[in-house]
């Protein structure tokens, strides 16, 4: 039993990490982007996304990775899990959260472009 657990361990130390980074990026976010950039923040697409202030995007990326982290990790972790593949368990929180990852770089790239600010695309089939 304790060999099963190992891998799981592993996969959360690695989610953690990865959490780590999340943390690490808003902080360089914060001393590099200018005070009046605004962050978006996605709700599945490009359509989807809300422009919010530094602050509130600079926290609100490593509080999603948070929850993240903390209700996969719990999932896998727990007796819900306890049927799944090896595999899947020894993945998911890694995966998730490197997802995470890269979606908060993105959207901290896109708040560096200097047009960002005023462009907002327009919802599809809206009249040109």
């Amino acid at each position: 039993m304790s060999g099963v657990l190992r891998p799981v361990a592993a996969s959360l130390i690695v989610g953690g990490v990865l959490l780590l980074a999340m943390v690490v990026a808003s902080g360089r976010a914060a001393v590099t982007l200018p005070a009046e950039a605004r962050i978006p923040v996605h709700v599945g697409s490009v359509e989807h996304r809300y422009l919010v202030s530094k602050r509130a995007g600079l926290v609100i990326w490593p509080a999603a990775g948070a929850v993240l982290f903390g209700v996969v990790g719990g999932i896998t972790r727990s007796s819900l899990a306890a049927d799944w593949v090896p595999g899947v368990r020894d993945v998911l929180t890694p995966a998730v959260m490197g997802v995470a990852l890269a979606f908060q770089i993105g959207a901290l790239a896109l708040a560096r472009r200097p047009g960002e600010q005023a462009a907002r695309p327009e919802p599809a089939g809206s009249p040109r």
